[in-house]
């Protein structure tokens, strides 16, 4: 008995097990060109109407049962609630050069979508190796069944699928560093994930070194570079690992989460941008709601009088969805966004008031601090900053209007930053450096007129700053 049916023979005994744990495994059996084939499926112990469909091809050589045993993706099915699919190759080798395997791959979704009720638009396919060399050769002519594609430590590399691509397309390859069989440098791996990006018109590109996984080890870490359509929302993504443990080329669960993650955000059609989850949804609004909370809590100060209004609108959304609760992630969307809204207006009320008080207290304490001194209270900017501070007396200012409070703050500010500017310069000596005899130096304000009492002793060869 061959080792690949001794471990499938120990997975159909671990099935009861498995359905503890939340999931159910089946073989299932389809007749393709004559001949039957198999493929390994796990769906949660409860699959809703409308799931997901997940499909991975395990690399040459391999097998359904060593693709899940390695990769482990079927572990979230109970909790993202998908169908998780691997199918195995007629042999040992896939079809990457002509359109069996890819018809055979289009024959597992039809099956899928008649047994699992699946959702058509949101048909995802990973592969390891081989299985990704199959992905990449097939993915130009399976843009309207795949919504997002993650292979794994492997490239078509006799091909350049970005040239035949009539669409954009979603993809992200996850590679070790040290993978020796698809080996990093040799076939350019970034350059090739890079063509995606430049076929789907990127307008960023963003890398993020020391990347870990949500579900990463201490050990298993590398960089996360993306190539993003921010108007169309299609990403590249190339997650280049450091792998330590039983070979390079091999794959892991650590990659699990992120192939999931990033997939699951896409599906066809032109609402591309899969919404959140429910878990999602619900912790967007819980933070919302804390958020709403702190600053209707923080403005009651007699201040923020003025902003009363936006205060009162904040607690009625408070108070309306209190205690909310609902089984629709959808429904989450608008109290999340009416909260943060709400709370936002709120904000910049307060930030705005709180600038234009400080403001006026700066430019106050200027006013006074120099009310006396002679070489100061005649400037233009000093004369300016009593004007405005005049101008822009509590009682003349809409404390409702956040565009004139904001200007208000920012044209007092601007006028005391040129009078700090202009005393610093006109009552100061930056730099003296003299070789004659020793001589005293007077000084002057900016008006020419001479401050009293004041003067400099200059030493013979020595560079002195002073104010």
């Amino acid at each position: 008995m061959t080792k690949k049916c001794i471990l499938f023979l120990i997975l159909l005994l671990l099935l009861p097990v498995a359905s503890m744990c939340g999931y159910k495994m089946q073989k299932i059996y389809i007749t393709h060109s004559g001949k039957q084939r198999s493929m390994l499926v796990y769906t949660p112990d409860k699959l809703p109407d409308n799931s997901p469909l997940f499909i991975t091809t395990h690399g040459m050589g391999g097998s359904s049962e060593n693709q899940a045993e390695h990769d482990l993706m079927y572990e979230l099915v109970d909790t993202a609630k998908f169908v998780m699919c691997y199918p195995n190759a007629d042999g040992d080798y896939w079809d990457i050069s002509g359109t069996n395997d890819q018809n055979f791959i289009i024959k597992v979704i039809d099956e899928c979508a008649q047994r699992f009720k699946i959702n058509r638009n949101r048909v995802y396919w990973s592969g390891f190796s081989m299985g990704s060399m199959l992905l990449f050769h097939c993915m130009p002519n399976m843009l309207d069944k795949i919504a997002a594609f993650a292979p794994t430590s492997g490239i078509q590399f006799s091909e350049s699928p970005w040239t035949k691509c009539t669409k954009k397309v979603n993809v992200m390859e996850c590679i070790a560093y040290n993978d020796n069989a698809f080996i990093y440098n040799k076939y350019n791996i970034r350059g090739y994930m890079e063509h995606f990006g430049i076929m789907n018109k990127y307008t960023k590109n963003d890398t993020i070194t020391g990347y870990r996984t949500k579900n990463g080890t201490s050990w298993f870490d590398g960089d996360r570079e993306m190539w993003i359509n921010e108007d169309t929302g299609h990403e590249v993504v190339l997650y280049s690992y450091r792998y330590s443990g039983n070979g390079s080329h091999t794959p892991v669960a650590e990659n699990s989460y992120e192939i999931w993650n990033f997939c699951k955000r896409f599906q066809l059609g032109p609402n591309m941008i899969v919404g959140p989850t429910l878990e999602e949804a619900i912790a967007s609004f819980n933070d919302a709601f804390a958020v709403a909370n702190d600053i209707y809590n923080n403005t009651t100060d007699d201040k923020y009088s003025t902003a009363e209004l936006l205060r009162t609108e904040l607690k009625e959304q408070i108070d309306k969805y209190n205690g909310f609760e609902s089984a629709d992630s959808s429904a989450y969307l608008a109290p999340t966004r009416n909260l943060t809204e709400a709370a936002n207006a709120l904000t910049v009320r307060k930030t705005n008031l709180d600038n234009y008080y400080a403001a006026r207290e700066r430019v106050k304490t200027l006013i006074d601090q120099y009310a006396d001194n002679p070489a100061c209270n005649t400037r233009p900017y000093y004369l300016r900053m009593v004007t405005l501070y005049d101008f822009y007396d509590l009682s003349q200012q809409n404390m409702t209007n956040d565009s004139k409070l904001e200007t208000a703050a920012k044209t007092l500010n601007e006028t005391a930053d040129m009078f700090e500017s202009e005393l610093e310069f006109s009552l100061s000596v930056r730099e003296i450096n003299t070789s004659s005899d020793s001589r005293n130096i007077p000084l002057y304000d900016i008006s020419g007129r001479r401050a009293t009492g004041s003067g400099l002793r200059i030493v013979k060869g020595k560079k002195i700053y002073v104010k």
